[in-house]
C-alpha cells in the first residue's frame, strides 16, 4: 500500500507543477517583466522586476542619508527626511522581495516537475515488484524536503506581493510622491466613498497606513476593474453615482480622503434622477467605474490565484513523499535484499 501512495504523490507533484508551469504569472510573463527592444534595450527605461537594480535604493538612501533637511527642497522638517529615508529601505526590500519570487517560481515548479517525475518511475518501479526500496526511499525523502522548502517559501512570498503590494508604487526617488501612478481600491462592487454621520468618507481610507487606500494584485478578480456591460438596466444608478478613475488615483487622493475624514471638505449629496430629470433617489454610495474593456488584469489574477492554490497543494505532497520515501527505506532496511511492503 506504501508503494501505491507514494507512486500517487508523486505522479500528482508531477501533474500539479506542470500545470502551474502554464499558469505561474511571472513565467508566463503576466508580470515582472520589462519591455524589450529588439536590440536588447528597454523601451522608455522600463525596467522589469528581474531587471530593476535594487542597490539602487541603497545608493540614494547613503546620498540623503547625510543632507540635512535644507538641502532638500521637499522636506520641510526631520519627520519628512525619515519617511523618505524609511520609503528607500522598504523599496530595496520589496525589490529583493520580487526578485526572490520570481527566481522561486522557476526553480521551485520546474524542480517539483523534474522530481516528481522521476519518483514517479522510481516508484512505478517499485509498486511493479522491484526490489529497490532502498533507493526510493531516500530519493523521495531528499525530494520532498527541498520540494517542500522551495515551494513554501515561493508562496509565502508570492501570497505577500499578491495581497499586500500597492501596484505601481514608486520607492525609486526619496522625495517624490510613491503612490503617483495608484489607483485607489474599491469595493467588490466597485463602490469608493460612502455616506456616513452626513457626510462622504472614503470606504479604504486610513490615517496610519497610506497604503491601505490603493489597489493591490489581490483586488484584480473585481469584475469593475474589468469588462462588463456597463449599458444593462442594473447599472442605471452608476449614471450618477459614479465617478471615473482618470481623477481618482495619486497621493492628492489620499489627501482628499483626509479632508472628508476630518470634515474640512465636504460633497454634497448627489442624487439619482430619471430621463425627465424627476429625483428618484440619492445615492447613499459613490462608484469609481473603470473604462477598461479587456480581460487582461482578471487574467493575471486568475492564473496567480491558480499557482498559489495549486502550489499549497503541491508543498502539501511533498510533506507526504518525503513521508512514504522515509517509511519505504525503513521497510527496506528490516527486509534485506527485498522491499515487500505490500
Amino acid at each position: 500500500m506504501k508503494n501505491l501512495i507514494f507512486l500517487c504523490i508523486a505522479t500528482a507533484i508531477f501533474i500539479f507543477s506542470v500545470i502551474v508551469l502554464n499558469f505561474a504569472p511571472t513565467i508566463n510573463g503576466l508580470i515582472g517583466k520589462g519591455n524589450y527592444q529588439r536590440n536588447g534595450g528597454l523601451y522608455n527605461g522600463y525596467n522589469g522586476w528581474a531587471d530593476y537594480p535594487c542597490n539602487s535604493f541603497s545608493n540614494l538612501y547613503k546620498n540623503y542619508k547625510d543632507k540635512s533637511v535644507s538641502e532638500v527642497s521637499s522636506w520641510n522638517n526631520e519627520e519628512d527626511k525619515d519617511y523618505h529615508l524609511d520609503l528607500l529601505k522598504e523599496g530595496k526590500n520589496n525589490c529583493l522581495k520580487k526578485k526572490a519570487m520570481i527566481g522561486l517560481e522557476y526553480s521551485s515548479f520546474n524542480i517539483n516537475a523534474i522530481f516528481g517525475f522521476a519518483c514517479a518511475i522510481l516508484g512505478l518501479l517499485l509498486y511493479s515488484g522491484n526490489n529497490i526500496g532502498k533507493i526510493v526511499g531516500p530519493i523521495g525523502l531528499g525530494t520532498g524536503i527541498i520540494g517542500f522548502v522551495i515551494t513554501f517559501i515561493y508562496i509565502v512570498y508570492s501570497g505577500i506581493i499578491f495581497n499586500n503590494d500597492v501596484i505601481d508604487k514608486d520607492y525609486s526617488n526619496g522625495i517624490s510622491d510613491p503612490y503617483s501612478s495608484s489607483f485607489i481600491k474599491t469595493r467588490s462592487d466597485g463602490a469608493f466613498l460612502e455616506w456616513k454621520d452626513g457626510k462622504y468618507v472614503c470606504i479604504f481610507y486610513d490615517k496610519d497606513n497610506k497604503d491601505k487606500l490603493y489597489r493591490k494584485y489581490s483586488d484584480y478578480g473585481n469584475k469593475y476593474l474589468n469588462y462588463y456591460n456597463k449599458r444593462d438596466e442594473k447599472y442605471y444608478k452608476y449614471m450618477f453615482c459614479s465617478r471615473s478613475f482618470s481623477g481618482l488615483k495619486g497621493i492628492d487622493f489620499w489627501n482628499i480622503c483626509k479632508d472628508y475624514d476630518e470634515g474640512k471638505n465636504t460633497l454634497s449629496k448627489t442624487q439619482i434622477k430619471d430621463e425627465n430629470g424627476n429625483i428618484k433617489g440619492e445615492c447613499d454610495t459613490l462608484y469609481a467605474v473603470d473604462s477598461n474593456s479587456t480581460e487582461e488584469k482578471r487574467n493575471l489574477y486568475n492564473s496567480w490565484v491558480i499557482t498559489i492554490v495549486l502550489g499549497c497543494f503541491i508543498f502539501v505532497l511533498d510533506i507526504g513523499l518525503a513521508i512514504f520515501g522515509f517509511l519505504i527505506f525503513k521497510d527496506s532496511k528490516l527486509t534485506p535484499g527485498a522491499v515487500d511492503i505490500k
